[in-house]
């Protein structure tokens, strides 16, 4: 609006100033035909005594008076033998002859003495502005006629015509301005409504294949982890318990740790998958040995932790930075890590060790000591239990343990519910066999 309404005021300045230029013109070429046709009416009247009081100069008086001329212009008569002034619209308003006398001499000194037949005009600059004077001499009547228009009258004419056309510009203007901006705002909007439509369905492409990725990547990295688990016999279904157990000790810190929440929880579960990822690094004579390590295997073993971290790393190098690989690499290698500073690799104390591998540790160790191995039989759930308080500040995270120890119900039900699906295989297992 602000460049509508600037261009409009250029252009009513141009418009102006054309005016006034013609309307010079104009008044130039009209003094010239006035002055012309009133020496001819006047030639008409014998003109013979121009002296004060006479009937030829009341005439004339009267001539000047009746006349009516644009832009405020006036007429006045002059002698021509002598250059006083013989007849002006003002004269008998006037209480001094001063003023008028002062003008006559300024506009007969720039005209100086007058051809006869003749007429001349010009613009000329005077004591109170700039004017356009014409002139005529009257033959065999000795007078001068003079036309005088002020510049003044000029401006105020080319005024009344463009102040119209400048207020009539603005009210078009500010109507075409308030339709171009209802024209656009609906334009606008209804380009905004087509994005968020479009914005909209591109986010929920975008959602349901990230949630495809992300199922995607879950089910290669457990699907791995599984692969590396298996290679353990006496593992069995040891990832899928030891996922709900953390669940349920994550859940319960949750209370205790502002940092635990809903996705927390999602990545620890998934990361936790990988905490055994190392083994696929261990040689099987010592991975799959039925009886106890010696302490040189024991050695090679518990370096599980470290193939596993250095592993994820360079996962993460490729990757960038990822929440889940942190989680994933401080797990691998810290799972085994005790609270007292004895545990391994890297003989981490207390709050040392990273909480999410605190959490896998205790859900780890309740998990082996609960189940059958080739060197022993699974322990009950009171019996594990039992060993993993007594552990609470030497081998496991007190907090940890208090929390375990709170929902130790929530955790058993998964302990026996995985038994008897076990149970049941077993059964199904010896009923073929026997059938077979």
């Amino acid at each position: 609006m602000v460049c509508l309404l600037a261009a409009l005021a250029w252009y009513g300045k141009l418009l102006q100033r054309g005016l006034t230029l013609v309307l010079r013109e104009q008044i130039a070429a009209v003094n010239a035909q006035v002055v012309g046709q009133l020496a001819e009416f006047i030639q008409e009247w014998d003109i013979a005594d121009l002296s004060p009081g006479s009937d030829d100069r009341a005439r004339l008086q009267e001539l000047v008076e009746t006349l009516q001329l644009p832009n405020k212009g006036y007429l006045c008569v002059l002698d021509s033998r002598s250059g006083d002034l013989v007849s002006h619209p003002a004269l008998r308003r006037e209480a001094a002859e001063a003023a008028i006398t002062t003008e006559v001499e300024q506009i007969r000194q720039k005209f100086g003495r007058i051809p006869r037949n003749e007429t001349v005009g010009g613009w000329f600059t005077l004591a109170d502005g700039t004017h356009h004077i014409t002139i005529r001499s009257v033959p065999g009547a000795n007078v001068l006629l003079v036309v005088d228009q002020l510049e003044a009258g000029v401006w105020a004419s080319v005024d009344y015509v463009t102040t119209p056309l400048w207020s009539f510009g603005v009210f078009v203007t500010v109507v075409l301005v308030l339709l171009g901006t209802i024209f656009s705002m609906g334009i606008i909007h209804r380009y905004e409504n087509t994005l968020e439509d479009i914005n909209a369905h591109l986010e929920k492409t975008v959602a349901q294949r990230s949630r495809a990725l992300v199922n995607t990547r879950d089910a290669v990295i457990f699907g791995l982890a599984k692969l590396a688990d298996s290679r353990d016999a006496d593992t069995g279904e040891h990832l899928d318990r030891v996922h709900e157990y953390i669940v349920i000790l994550a859940e319960r810190l949750s209370k205790v740790y502002s940092d635990i929440d809903v996705d927390y929880i999602e990545r620890l579960k998934l990361a936790s998958s990988l905490h055994d990822i190392g083994k696929v690094g261990i040689r099987d004579e010592i991975l799959l040995k039925p009886g106890k390590l010696t302490r040189e295997e024991r050695q090679i073993m518990q370096t599980h932790g470290i193939i596993g971290a250095r592993c994820l790393a360079a996962i993460q190098e490729r990757l960038g930075d990822d929440d889940f690989l942190d989680m994933a690499c401080e797990i691998a290698a810290a799972h085994h890590e005790r609270w007292d500073g004895l545990g391994y690799p890297y003989g981490l104390r207390g709050e040392e060790i990273p909480l999410s591998a605190r959490i896998v540790s205790v859900a780890d160790v309740y998990d082996a000591l609960t189940t059958h191995r080739v060197y022993r039989t699974a322990l009950s759930h009171e019996e594990a239990l039992k060993l993993i308080v007594s552990g609470s500040g030497t081998q496991f995270d007190p907090t940890v343990v208090d929390a375990f120890r709170a929902c130790q119900d929530d955790i058993k039900n998964v302990a026996e519910r995985f038994a008897n699906v076990a149970q049941r295989a077993d059964d199904d297992h010896v009923v073929v066999g026997t059938i077979a």
